[in-house]
């Protein structure tokens, strides 16, 4: 493709490459945010302008690079124009920049690993606020020198994501070899999620692995609120498309924060709330028939619908009032002189007359009431469903069926596969709902572990994953109460919320949990370490320390009835600075009084 030319002519190139990168090639930057809450985790760098090196696209441009031998030198360019670009973002002290990485610069001939500490502390920038992004457009995982780059990397305390998980060839070896800190699944899996079953099934299938390994997920390309919806269905952390932003390099129009997300979760939890989305969404809109139609209307509608067999049959009001089926009118009909009795005014029926009574409930009930109603009726046809006392539609007995398989697909989506606790999803909603309302007092747990990466490196993650249901078990035994909510984040974090508790009971409690994890979990480990009481593995910095057995800590944030709730986004940054202050406290409790006054 590039035909071979001198050394100075290649330098001359290679120079001219580079100059032209500069003057010309810009990044628009696209935001990433928390489902849950809008808040922005993160922006990523998407170049922009690559025709000013002469490529028609961006995969052309970094070909070319490659070919001349820059490849490393282009992206010190572009990462030291992206960071200084990011620096004056807004968040940019709190969020991250998503850079991506061509996986051929591990092997490039120019490669240096050291260049971007000096050109992050330049520009005022935290290290752990780089997120590198490893694009599976090539083998990134044979690249020779991949693991000691990573390596470096973590050193340097940068996080890794892998762009476009399930399309490229070597994700679930990275995946499982280097546990990066996000996967982003690509586009085509987004696509249409929310009317495609296997998709969803497979992004679930990927959030439940990465949940297991501590790996959170980015959906990117989201661009509707049914795409939005269903990732957060299935699970997904972080979400990025036009849906939330386009791409801008106005980056004055940037936000820290993206209300449309807010507002969608708040209406979604609504409809949430009793079920009426999945009710609605097996409703049969049958054709009614009016109390004051006529004998011919009737027979006209069984005619034009031949599919329907059951018409519900409606007061003046629109108010149901029983159903007329099909089976019912078969004797009159298929008489000899049937339909003439049916006309003959000596005859005189209403349609009331052939009407069944049938079992109603409100478009607003639980389904679980919904199929107490039917299985309680005697008749087998369905359910009339109304909307504050009119008629919407039909539940056949097939429809009830499916209506309660979605609503345990529902509920097992949500639930984390390890520990069988309501999922990351469930959390979010549950904390929402609290932060909501502002009457009651309410105590909200977060438990981590300490020291659990040496233990799962040590012991592997069948042990690993021992350790984690064995806590939940034990939250399950400290936390029966029925008012009190237990879920599992991920990883070996935990979620408890407990209404209207004594401050000195809550603190007993955990107290109590914790110290049988202390003790239980013991058992777990050889008797050899056991007696030494610890182990000595790799750090995350890929160096060989001595770490303690595995304990708990709890971050406990009290919210107090009356008191002004602080925001979702502001509560997970008093978690994150709790739970520090609760890992190293000799108790591995901390609490604390959290209000919106308090943020």
């Amino acid at each position: 493709m590039y035909p071979r030319i001198s050394e100075d002519d290649n330098l001359l190139r290679q120079d001219r490459f580079i100059e032209q990168l500069q003057a010309g090639v810009r990044f628009a930057f696209q935001p990433i945010v928390t489902i849950q809450t809008g808040a922005v985790h993160g922006y990523e760098a998407l170049l922009r302008n690559h025709e000013a090196v002469g490529a028609s696209s961006i995969p052309e441009l970094f070909d070319m690079a490659h070919a001349l031998g820059v490849l490393h030198r282009a992206d010190i360019v572009l990462r030291e124009r992206a960071i200084a670009d990011f620096s004056t973002l807004p968040a940019a002290d709190r969020a991250m920049l998503f850079f991506n990485l061509d996986g051929r610069i591990f092997e490039s001939p120019d490669y240096h690993p050291r260049r971007t500490i000096a050109l992050l502390a330049h520009h005022g920038v935290s290290p752990h606020a780089l997120c590198l992004e490893l694009s599976e457009r090539y083998d990134n995982a044979s690249a020779k020198h991949l693991s000691e780059t990573l390596r470096l990397c973590r050193e340097h305390e940068y996080k890794l994501a892998i762009d476009d998980f399930g399309r490229g060839f070597s994700e679930m070896k990275m995946l499982y070899d280097h546990q990066p800190d996000f996967v982003k699944i690509d586009r085509y899996f987004i696509s249409d999620i929310a009317h495609d079953s296997k998709k969803r099934l497979m992004v679930s299938t990927i959030v439940d692995l990465a949940h297991v390994l501590g790996t959170r997920v980015v959906a990117e390309g989201i661009e509707t609120e049914a795409e939005f919806l269903a990732c957060k269905t299935v699970g997904c952390d972080l979400a990025q498309g036009f849906f939330v932003a386009r791409p801008t390099m106005a980056l004055a129009d940037l936000r820290a924060d993206y209300p449309i997300v807010e507002e969608v979760n708040r209406r979604d939890r609504r409809r949430k709330a009793n079920d009426a989305t999945l009710v609605r969404d097996q409703l049969d809109i049958f054709h009614a028939l009016h109390v004051d139609d006529s004998i011919d209307t009737m027979l006209d509608a069984f005619r034009t619908h031949k599919d329907q067999t059951i018409f519900p049959l409606l007061d003046p009001h629109g108010r149901p009032t029983g159903v007329i089926r099909e089976y019912d009118l078969k004797e009159l009909t298929y008489q000899k002189y049937g339909r003439d009795l049916l006309h003959n005014k000596a005859y005189a029926r209403r349609l009331s007359h052939f009407a069944h009574r049938c079992p109603i409930a409100d478009i607003k009930s639980p389904i679980e009431k919904i199929l107490q109603i039917y299985a309680l009726s005697e008749t087998t046809d369905g359910i009339l469903v109304t909307q504050d006392g009119n008629y919407l539609g039909f539940l056949t007995a097939d429809r009830l069926v499916r209506l309660m398989n979605q609503k345990n697909l529902a509920a097992a989506r949500d639930q984390n596969p390890l520990s069988n606790l309501p999922g990351n999803n469930s959390v979010s909603d549950y904390i929402a709902e609290t932060l909501e309302r502002e009457e009651g007092d309410c105590a909200l747990l977060y438990f981590d572990f300490n020291d659990f990466k040496p233990f799962n490196d040590t012991y592997g993650f069948r042990q690993g994953d021992r350790a984690i249901t064995l806590f939940a078990d034990l939250l399950r035994k400290h936390f029966p109460d029925s008012d009190a909510f237990v879920g599992h984040v991920g990883g070996d974090d935990f979620f408890v919320g407990v209404p209207d508790r004594a401050r000195e009971e809550i603190a007993d409690r955990i107290r109590a949990l914790l110290e049988a994890f202390r003790s239980d979990v013991e058992s777990f480990y050889s008797l050899e370490h056991r007696e030494s009481g610890g182990i000595v593995a790799l750090d995350r910095t890929g160096r060989r320390q001595r770490f303690g057995l595995l304990k708990a800590c709890c971050a406990v944030a009290l919210l107090r009835d009356g008191a002004p709730r602080p925001s979702q986004d502001n509560l997970t940054k008093r978690f994150a600075a709790l739970k520090k202050r609760a890992k190293r406290d000799p108790s591995g409790v901390v609490c604390e009084e959290v209000s919106n006054g308090g943020d």
